[in-house]
């Protein structure tokens, strides 16, 4: 873009005005490029005159007298003309006559380019005419370079610098003509234009930021060098990343009463940090370890998670969720929890504070103290003895009284295991175990042998035990003899034991010994006392039992009896009950026998007896039996055979008997039932003569009626509907039937109510007989194989002419029913008379 500079035209003008010449320019111009661009210096070739030609262009710069770029057109017209450039021209300029007005166009310009151009057009009529342009050539500023405050350089992305940092981007720019001015931008927004030149060749501009913020995440700050309005200002940038510190952290959920022991998960998060947060849980003083911590997507989310069981001493305690950005010092943020702790009552026994177990003796005053630790507060306390409830029992002298109990004028009774309970909303708690210790006297142990046999001249062995707190205990054996003076005797005494060997050498040194200790609290109030007397046989040993039978071998164990006052020892032996056969015979200091390698399966008789130097006691006998073998079938010569109990063969027999019985009770029954029914139909069968014989009934159904010329064969009896038996032909008003009895048929047959019998269905009729009524029928008998029929006159078929007709006169009695093949229920003569 052509610009007009008053520097240059004032050149122009003082060159003019002492020019020699007196041609007056036509254009002055002042014209600015870049270095390295191009310029067009314009150059008005058109002549004013008509018909006129131009024969020469030249172009001159400065001071040369020597154009640096001539077209020389006359030898022809000016399309053809020749183009001449100097050296420093020849490969950069070129003289444009198609442009309007023509230029001589410039590229690749450097600074030695900058200066006054002049160009000379002489024409062939008009006059010659100067052109005068001052070209400025501008040369771009380098690339600005931002350092920062230890003059480090710096490029594309850099930091991380932490959220609150100050910061501080120096920029610098060398070279340029003019010298450029530096300015600082964020984004397209400008932040600052000031700057300072530092050297003839350099500017520089400083940006400080006092405080980093959030929003200077990813922020890209530009340094820009510009001095010129024609080509595109230089420019560095460089992109900010940033650390944040954690702008919230919390425990999440309800914050309740938490009960002892019993896991519990919390979650902790924290925002707003980035690197993502650190979490540390803590207990107090103590570090905890989460189970697993968790990064949002964004990476400004963390949430910790963390198991905890709590217990009792946690109770008051705070939990702490802390939350630190390892890489900003002094990021750490933390949010806390008072725990509330609930758990079943702790509780401390202990004696009153002022007794010693030491000192404790019978008929002392003893008081106990419940200390209880417990969160919420109990709501019930109690008392235990041997972990037996306490209750306030005045008579006893037991005072419960909330955290203490008292115990007024002991006694050796009151000597065990104490503990306190205390109940809340948790549970029940007990404290530990006092054992009271009450000192006191030495008394007789219960349970003691103390009737002792003896022989003349031997000596027994008398032992005497007491129970006595301290157990150091002294000892006084005392024997009261015949004349009734108490004599003392030699022993020998450990702790709360006492030994005296007693030797009676006169029948009057049979009698009762006194044994009487004495220890810290006092004397024996009652001495303990022993009998000797004379010694005898050993008493029967009782309660025997066997275990532990096998195939060969069993063990017995019995319950000793009385020794008879001298050392006993106890025989066991086992014979077959069978055969008597001695097979074991074993001896043992105590009652219990075990008898090994006998025969399996075997019955055995075993008796125990004890013996002494007296003799020996009254026997105990048994009966023992060794298991069978494990093997329920053996082979022999290539036989199984197979082993069964005998009481499994009698139950096998009986099983098989009743079978028998029962198979044969039935086959009687439906026997006689078969001959009873025989019977009965032969005796209830009319008689026919007939000089030929009918055929049998057949067994399909009996559809037919037919009978014989002998009266011992069976007929068919023709009965009324009404129960009334036709006589000699005469019939009742009701539906007739047809009765006929053989060994595979009884059943009745309709017929239609006609006085000549014939037959013409099958349906059962039920119908009651009265007693002693005739029948009066025509029977037809045919000679062919078929079965009879029964006609009235006038009504036979050619085929079914009869060769002869019997009459047959009937008396029934009714007395029985019977069932046919359709399930009806039928009458039966049960008895008849026949007359043919």
């Amino acid at each position: 873009m052509p610009c007009f500079l008053p520097i240059g035209l004032l050149i122009l003008i003082m060159r003019l005005s002492t020019a020699a010449d007196d041609a007056v320019p036509d254009i002055l111009l002042s014209l600015s490029a870049v270095a390295g661009g191009k310029v067009d210096l314009p150059c008005d070739i058109a002549s004013p005159m008509e018909e006129d030609e131009v024969y020469l262009v030249l172009w001159y710069k400065d001071e040369s007298t020597t154009p640096i770029y001539s077209v020389d057109a006359r030898k022809g017209r000016l399309p053809q003309a020749r183009h001449a450039a100097s050296d420093n021209l020849s490969s950069r300029a070129y003289f444009s006559v198609i442009s309007k007005p023509s230029v001589l166009e410039m590229e690749s310009l450097v600074a030695e380019d900058e200066g006054e151009y002049r160009c000379r057009v002489d024409f062939r009529k008009a006059r010659t005419r100067y052109s005068i342009i001052y070209l400025q050539i501008i040369v771009p500023p380098g690339i600005p370079i931002i350092k920062d405050h230890n003059g480090e350089v710096l490029q594309g992305m850099i930091g991380p610098y932490n959220e609150g940092d100050r910061l501080l981007l120096i920029c610098e720019s060398e070279g340029g003509k003019p010298l450029p001015s530096l300015t600082w931008w964020k984004s397209t927004i400008l932040l600052d234009d000031t700057h300072e030149v530092t050297s003839p060749n350099t500017v520089r501009n400083e940006l400080e930021i006092a405080v980093l913020k959030r929003l200077d995440l990813m922020a890209v700050y530009i340094c820009q060098a510009s001095n010129n309005n024609i080509s595109v200002p230089t420019s560095s940038s460089i992109t900010l990343e940033m650390n944040f510190r954690p702008l919230e952290v919390r425990i999440e959920g309800h914050r309740r009463p938490l009960s002892a022991k019993k896991p519990l998960e919390l979650v902790c998060m924290t925002t707003g940090s980035r690197p993502p947060a650190v979490i540390t849980w803590r207990k107090g003083d103590t570090k905890l370890k989460s189970v697993k911590d968790k990064i949002s997507v964004g990476d400004s989310v963390t949430t910790s998670t963390l198991i905890l069981t709590p217990t009792s001493e946690d109770n008051g305690k705070f939990l702490y969720c802390q939350a630190d950005n390892l890489v900003i010092p002094g990021s750490t943020i933390e949010d806390s929890w008072k725990l509330e702790v609930h758990f079943v009552p702790q509780l401390t026994l202990r004696l009153g504070s002022k007794l010693r177990h030491s000192n404790i003796q019978e008929r002392n005053d003893v008081y106990f103290e419940c200390n209880i630790r417990a969160n919420p507060w109990v709501t019930d306390i109690g008392w235990k003895f041997d972990n037996q409830e306490l209750h306030t029992n005045l008579s006893a002298g037991i005072i419960v009284s909330n955290q203490t109990l008292v115990l007024q004028r002991v006694q050796r009774h009151n000597r065990g295991r104490y503990s306190c309970t205390g109940t809340n909303t948790e549970g029940q708690g007990e404290s530990n175990h006092v054992h009271l210790r009450v000192q006191f006297a030495p008394v007789c142990k219960p349970g003691q042998k103390t009737l002792y046999g003896s022989l003349l001249h031997s000596a027994v062995r008398i032992l005497c035990e007491v129970e006595a707190d301290p157990a150091d205990v002294t000892f006084r054996w005392q024997f009261n003899n015949t004349s009734g003076n108490l004599e003392a005797l030699t022993s020998r005494s450990t702790g709360t034991r006492s030994v005296v060997n007693y030797i009676p050498r006169t029948e009057h040194d049979f009698g009762t010994l006194y044994c009487r200790g004495k220890n810290s609290v006092g004397l024996q109030t009652e001495p303990c006392t022993y009998t000797v007397i004379p010694a005898g046989v050993p008493g029967m040993v009782r309660n025997c039992s066997i275990n532990s039978e096998t195939e060969h071998s069993f063990l017995l164990h019995c319950a000793e009896g009385d020794d008879g006052g001298l050392a006993q020892h106890f025989y066991m032996e086992v014979r077959e009950a069978a055969t008597d056969q001695l097979r074991a015979n074993i001896s043992a200091d105590r009652p219990s026998f075990v008898a090994r390698g006998l025969p399996s399966n075997t019955i055995f008789q075993v008796t125990v007896y004890s013996g002494n130097a007296k003799g020996t006691s009254v026997p105990v006998t048994l009966r023992v039996g060794t298991h069978p073998t494990p093997e329920s079938q053996t082979q022999k010569d290539d036989v199984w055979q197979l082993n069964i109990n005998p009481y499994l063969w009698v139950l096998i027999a009986i099983v098989v008997g009743l079978i028998s019985v029962a198979l044969f009770v039935v086959l009687y029954m439906k026997t006689r039932n078969r001959h009873h029914a025989i019977k009965t139909a032969s005796q209830t069968m009319a008689s026919c003569k007939s000089p030929s014989s009918a055929p049998a009934f057949p067994d399909d159904g009996c559809d037919v009626c037919a009978c014989t010329g002998r009266g011992e064969e069976k007929l068919p009896v023709l009965i009324t509907g009404n129960g009334m038996v036709t006589t000699n032909g005469e019939r009742k008003d009701g539906d007739g039937g047809l009765m006929f009895i053989n060994s595979n048929c009884v059943g009745w047959k309709k017929f239609q109510t006609n006085p000549d019998c014939d037959l013409v269905t099958k349906s059962i009729l039920n119908v009651p007989i009265e007693d002693k009524e005739s029948l009066d029928c025509n029977v037809s008998v045919s000679p062919s194989s078929r079965p009879p029929s029964i006609s009235s006159p006038g009504t036979a078929s050619p085929e079914d002419v009869p060769t002869k007709t019997q009459k047959c006169n009937s008396r029934y009695t009714s007395k029985t029913s019977l069932t046919d093949e359709s399930n009806a229920t039928l009458p039966l003569m049960s008895s008849r008379q026949t007359e043919v």
